[in-house]
Formats: structure tokens, sequence, C-alpha cells
């Protein structure tokens, strides 16, 4: 693959999460190169078809001949055995959160994490420019050593992939977890189009506590409204022994008796005189450049932006060996989601012992 050519990207798949890509690729032509798509029942899919125009195969094995990888965007419950076809035909992926939904599945799927495949896990999650920002601050090692994390921007692996990130947990640990369920009344705000009413109905806020052996903790506190509802916002705390992020606030001790405090600013294209496209330019906080978008000519959202890496960091994961998410960090995610759901219904404490490549 040459590093400097177009990539081509074959679709499997033909939901809204496929038309992400496609949207991607028709706004990053000099990048991205959509090949064609595998679909399971093309007649159910002729409006997709018809606005994306894009060429249908009948396999994924032809589709893999005129492609640098293939992204697998499939529903939840046709994942497992999707993964389990592709890496037996050694067909480079970049498969979809989540890949696994129970435990029979994540054993299967850990059986084939095992043997090292040429696949990936299209989490975009710690992709995010303000996340990516988060992480590279922690790297700059002006916190300290980071040993708690509370993470409200994201339900169940989403969430957890971002705790493992800043705490820096690999795939092989032991941990603790309890969790409980709230129901919790919200007022109804406009979503996806449709305009709000008047009346209040019920959210499920999920808190879990999860306890390392090593002894980093962690909070995933989420409520599926957060993704949606104007009157929700996320939340973000990494704390350090020297410092701590909150949200996008950083405090940190510079000296016996001299603190810091600067915000991660967000600098914008586009705005009031002008003329580049409405754009994230970079996140800076004091006078660290912690994220450049590379993207920046183009008008992305960051749900956009992190997909859009995740491709980039495919062609890398071939070209180099570098990995960005594995399925073995996927599975992790997975695992440790489970655990959280069982310590919720049982509503009590889950031990869980992870030992994945």
């Amino acid at each position: 693959m040459n590093m400097n050519s177009t990539i081509r990207i074959g679709l499997i798949g033909g939901g809204w999460r496929a038309s992400y890509y496609l949207r991607i690729a028709s706004m990053l032509p000099h990048l991205f190169h959509i090949t064609g798509v595998v679909l399971r029942s093309p007649d159910k899919y002729s409006d997709f078809l018809a606005k994306w125009k894009v060429p249908v195969y009948r396999s994924a094995e032809e589709l893999a001949e005129v492609s640098d990888f293939l992204v697998l965007a499939v529903s939840k419950t046709s994942a497992p055995a999707s993964i389990t076809e592709l890496a037996a035909a050694d067909i480079p992926v970049l498969a979809e959160t989540p890949p696994a939904t129970n435990l029979s599945e994540y054993e299967q799927l850990s059986a084939i994490a095992a043997s090292n495949p040429r696949i990936q896990v299209a989490e975009q999650y710690p992709l995010l420019p303000h996340n990516q920002a988060r992480t590279a601050y922690i790297n700059t090692g002006k916190l300290g050593d980071v040993m708690h994390v509370q993470v409200s921007a994201g339900h169940g692996y989403h969430g957890i992939s971002l705790i493992r990130k800043w705490l820096s947990i690999g795939t092989t640990f032991e941990c603790d977890i309890i969790g409980r369920r709230f129901s919790l009344p919200i007022a109804d705000t406009p979503h996806r189009g449709q305009a709000s009413s008047n009346e209040v109905g019920i959210e499920q806020q999920e808190i879990a506590i999860f306890s390392f052996a090593d002894g980093k903790s962690a909070v995933l506190d989420f409520a599926r409204s957060q993704y949606f509802s104007t009157i929700r916002s996320n939340r973000i705390l990494i704390r350090g022994s020297h410092g701590e992020i909150q949200d996008n606030t950083i405090t940190r001790k510079i000296g016996p008796d001299h603190f810091e405090t600067v915000t991660i600013q967000r600098s914008q294209h586009g705005q009031e005189d002008s003329l580049y496209n409405l754009s994230l330019a970079h996140l800076q906080a004091g006078v660290d450049v912690l994220y450049r978008n590379p993207f920046s000519s183009y008008p992305l959202s960051d749900e956009e932006i992190g997909i859009a890496e995740a491709l980039l960091r495919m062609r890398t994961f071939l070209e180099e060996g570098t990995s960005f998410y594995s399925l073995s960090d996927a599975l992790t995610d997975v695992r440790l989601g489970l655990s959280m759901e069982e310590a919720i219904a049982n509503k009590g404490a889950v031990t869980v012992h992870i030992d994945l490549l």
C-alpha cells in the first residue's frame, strides 16, 4: 500500500454507521475512496444505493481484492460471525464497535484475537479531539501519576475505553466492580430533528466503580439521554498526583507554593472574517498545543474527525504493524462492560480477571 495514495476502503453493511464512512470519504476524496459495498439483501437498500452510488459486490473476498481493507459496519448480532469469517480469510478489517455482546461471543473472539489477526476496531472515543488533547496532556507527565478517572461521556464499552486509556490499563489485569442503576425523571428536549413536548419521561442512570488490582480506580456514570438531551452534559475528571483535568480545565502544582490553572481552548477556522471552512484547527492549553486537526481544511464534526483518524491509523497499522485499538482492546472493554452490567443487575460486587494478548 502506497502511504501517499488514496486509501481504498470496502464497506460491509448499509446501515446508518456505513453512511458515516461514505460521507467522510465524499468530503475527503483525496484521502479515502469507497471501492464498493457488500450487502446481505441489496434490494432492501435501494435508497442507500441511489444516494451513494457505490458498486455492490457479492462477497467480502471479491471486495477485498480491490480494497486496502474492509470496514465492517453490520449489526451487533452479525458482527461476531462476520469477524470470524474475515479473520479466517486473512482479510484486513476495521470493525465497528462492539465486536461482541455476550460472554459466548467474547470467548469465541478471544481465541481469534490471540492469533494476532489483521483486525482493528473503530472505537472513536479515544480519537475524539478533546480526548486526544487530554491524553496528550497526561503523556507530558505534568499531572504526575494518574490513578483515578471519572467518565460521564459514553455508555459501557465506550466510556470504559477512555478509562483504560487514561489509566494506562492494558489487557491483562484483575478488577472489582460495583454498580447501581437509578430511574430519574427528565424533561423532554428536541433531538434528531423532532420537536419536544412538555412531558416528563424517565431516564436510566448507571453508575459503576472500578477498582483495579494495581491501586488505580475509576467511576463510570452515564445516562443515555446525554447523547441527545440539551439538559444533560458530559463530564470528565482525570486525577494525577500533581494535578487534575476537570472537563477542559487543568490545575496542577508547579512548585512548593506555586500552582497553575489553564484551559483547553478550541481554535476554530471559519469564524468572524475568516475565509476558511468552519472547522477545528487545534486544541491548546497555555503554550502547549495538545492536538492539531489533520483535516482542518474540511468541515468535519468531532465524531467524523475521530472516524477519519481511525481510517488513517488503519493504514498505518497495515503498513507498520502499529496497533491503535486491537480486537483484544475491544474485547477487554466489552468484558468489563458485561461485568459492570452483572454488578448493576445483582446490586453486588463482581471480580473479573482478564488475560488477553
